[in-house]
């Protein structure tokens, strides 16, 4: 995977905005990761606005938060990723209000490519997606610590 044009993040003390994780943003999903064993773990309860079919949440939120749990290993590594590519698996519908359990690891590191996987279930364990992503490293630093470490 390589970048045509290089973009780096602009790097600050916090990312209250992002869209995954950003606890400032008020249209945002505002998930906290915690550690779990060798990998992380959130959760999340879909509201209304998440919803795509009544009832149903948008198969692009799922894919956000997806995207959010497959990053935050490598982030917390030490690593400045981006997408490189994402790929997730639809088992079961998520519903609004129904709490979701989100756990991830990172599974592979190569030069500059790192490899996770993620699920997302219900409480109850059932799976409503599986992803996995390859993400190109553009910057290795020390590893971070969790928001409240």
């Amino acid at each position: 995977m390589e970048f045509k044009n290089r973009i780096v993040p602009k790097k600050q003390e916090t990312y209250d905005l992002c869209f995954g994780c950003g606890q400032s943003n008020p249209i945002g999903l505002k998930l906290r990761f915690h550690r779990d064993g060798d990998g992380l773990r959130s959760e999340f309860t879909p509201e209304k606005y998440h919803q795509g079919w009544p009832d149903i949440v948008h198969g692009g939120i799922i894919n956000a938060v997806m995207d959010e749990i497959l990053s935050y290993p490598p982030y917390i590594g030490g690593l400045t990723c981006f997408t490189g590519k994402m790929e997730v698996r639809f088992r079961e519908p998520a519903l609004v209000g129904q709490k979701l359990v989100l756990t991830s690891s990172m599974s592979r590191k190569r030069q500059r490519v790192v490899e996770s996987h993620g699920t997302i279930a219900r409480e109850d364990g059932t799976v409503i997606a599986e992803g996995k992503a390859l993400m190109y490293v553009l910057e290795e630093g020390e590893p971070r610590p969790l928001p409240g470490e």
